[in-house]
């Protein structure tokens, strides 16, 4: 019987994703990347010719994306990304607080003299290419800083843990890329997270 499990489990996983499925990664990745910024209307119809697919699957993708808080519906008007107000965002930042400076205390017993120089290698070469007048995509530095925030929730293995981060954490990501674009200080960023690592 486990058998069977296995490997009606491992057929389920190879399965395509559903048009919905594929609209609600596509927009969502748009939000998360600020390429939708809040207060922003999106149309059904832009979307569905965008992303070469039927009104259906775009509906289904922006009601599971309200779920998430990124998407705010407005009856006769459509979607719109939703925006988050100065105490919603203190909010968010303060619960990051608690949660990541108690994680960094339980994972620097797990993290490897290897992994800190592997991240550390990562961030002193967007240093030089600051330093060297080089243009660095905010999209890059805004990935490599989520995962190295992920690395540490990672380094604590509680899944509890990494439950409540992946809740909060789209929004933080989303929020962080913003305010690095209007800040337009990049060497400031990198240094904040050198001093992290």
């Amino acid at each position: 019987m486990t058998d069977l499990l296995k490997r009606v489990n491992k057929l389920r996983s190879k399965k395509e994703p559903t048009l919905g499925e594929i609209a609600y990664e596509k927009i969502k990745e748009a939000i998360l990347l600020a390429k939708h910024k809040p207060g922003e209307f999106i149309s059904e119809n832009e979307l569905a010719t965008a992303l070469e697919m039927s009104r259906t699957p775009v509906r289904e993708a922006l009601k599971e994306l309200t779920h998430e808080n990124l998407v705010e519906i407005i009856p006769g008007r459509g979607a719109v990304v939703k925006a988050m107000s100065l105490k919603e965002l203190k909010e968010i930042f303060e619960l990051r607080q608690f949660l990541e400076c108690g994680a960094a205390a339980v994972a620097i017993e797990k993290i490897t003299d290897d992994e800190i120089a592997e991240l550390e290698k990562v961030w002193q070469e967007f240093y030089k290419q600051v330093q060297q007048n080089k243009e660095i995509d905010t999209e890059t530095i805004s990935k490599h800083d989520n995962q190295l925030h992920t690395f540490i929730i990672s380094k604590c293995d509680n899944s509890h843990l990494n439950s409540v981060m992946e809740m909060i954490n789209q929004q933080i990501h989303r929020n962080q890329l913003l305010v690095a674009i209007a800040h337009g200080d990049l060497a400031d960023t990198i240094r904040q997270h050198l001093e992290i690592i």
